[in-house]
């Protein structure tokens, strides 16, 4: 991630409430001011969150499964069945870092709801921001992070806990990952000055057509690289840095700016 204390351009609430972003907005991101140090094995499990014998704690898979089972009543889909309930993602692996969600997957056949399963992921995927929006809940210290996983998706994390079952799905190793940095940080300023482009952009016709177009872009890649080399390639770690540093939301801010001044009306214009 970017270090918010050295660069201008780290996108947080916290560090433009101090300062004039149109000023900020005439930089360029450099590939040598994006901070990759949060990308590193550690030798131990959060301690956190998962104690002897690399046993989730009892009151951490308690508060996760209390939220899970509030997140299934919010979706209000009535006689939801589910397959399992499970912590995945650097949570639940060696690579975790202050900024780490606790990402808590409920795994379900999205076609016992409707066979239109695109259509029901849309659904899920409105439920999460709603959620999120209401309740930005946090478990020691760490943003928890629901999400609705149908059965049939491929699922490449090299963690994955059951928390009903309160066992190890796939349990992680410890391996010395060779991590290119410097291709990690090149990737990321080009797409955070492409974000950034949106912004100073708005006005252009074409705006929906570029913003879908870089917001697919950033899909696919992360795609390729976790179907390629798994969570640590160089596309997957991107990725993490856009998330981490705002760029992600940043992405949605600006979208929601453009539709909110394009479907508003000036009551003093003539």
């Amino acid at each position: 991630m970017i270090n918010s204390n050295k660069n201008p351009r780290f996108w947080s609430g916290r560090y433009w409430r101090k300062h004039n972003i149109s000023d900020a907005l005439k930089e360029v991101v450099e590939p040598d001011v994006v901070d990759v140090s949060s990308i590193q094995m550690h030798d131990t499990l959060c301690p956190l969150i998962w104690g002897e014998n690399e046993i989730i704690k009892p009151d951490v898979r308690k508060i996760l499964l209390m939220n899970a089972k509030r997140f299934i009543e919010f979706s209000d889909v009535e006689n939801l069945k589910f397959n399992d309930i499970i912590l995945t993602g650097s949570m639940a692996n060696y690579n975790y870092n202050e900024n780490s969600d606790l990402d808590v997957h409920i795994v379900l056949d999205f076609s016992q709801i409707s066979e239109n399963t695109e259509f029901v992921g849309d659904f899920f995927k409105l439920k999460k921001s709603l959620w999120n929006d209401k309740l930005p809940i946090q478990v020691k210290g760490h943003d928890v992070e629901m999400y609705f996983q149908d059965s049939s998706e491929a699922h490449f994390a090299t963690g994955t806990y059951s928390l009903v079952r309160n066992e190890w799905i796939n349990k992680p190793t410890k391996k010395i990952v060779n991590i290119d940095t410097a291709d990690v940080q090149l990737k990321a300023a080009d797409f955070m000055n492409a974000i950034d482009d949106l912004e100073t952009n708005q006005d252009e016709k074409d705006f929906v057509k570029r913003y879908e177009t870089l917001k697919n872009k950033i899909k696919k890649y992360r795609q390729t690289g976790l179907e390629d080399k798994g969570e640590f390639s160089v596309e997957n770690l991107v990725f993490k840095v856009l998330r981490n540093t705002g760029y992600l939301e940043k992405m949605v801010e600006i979208k929601n700016d453009y539709l909110t001044q394009e479907l508003s009306l000036n009551e003093f214009e003539l």
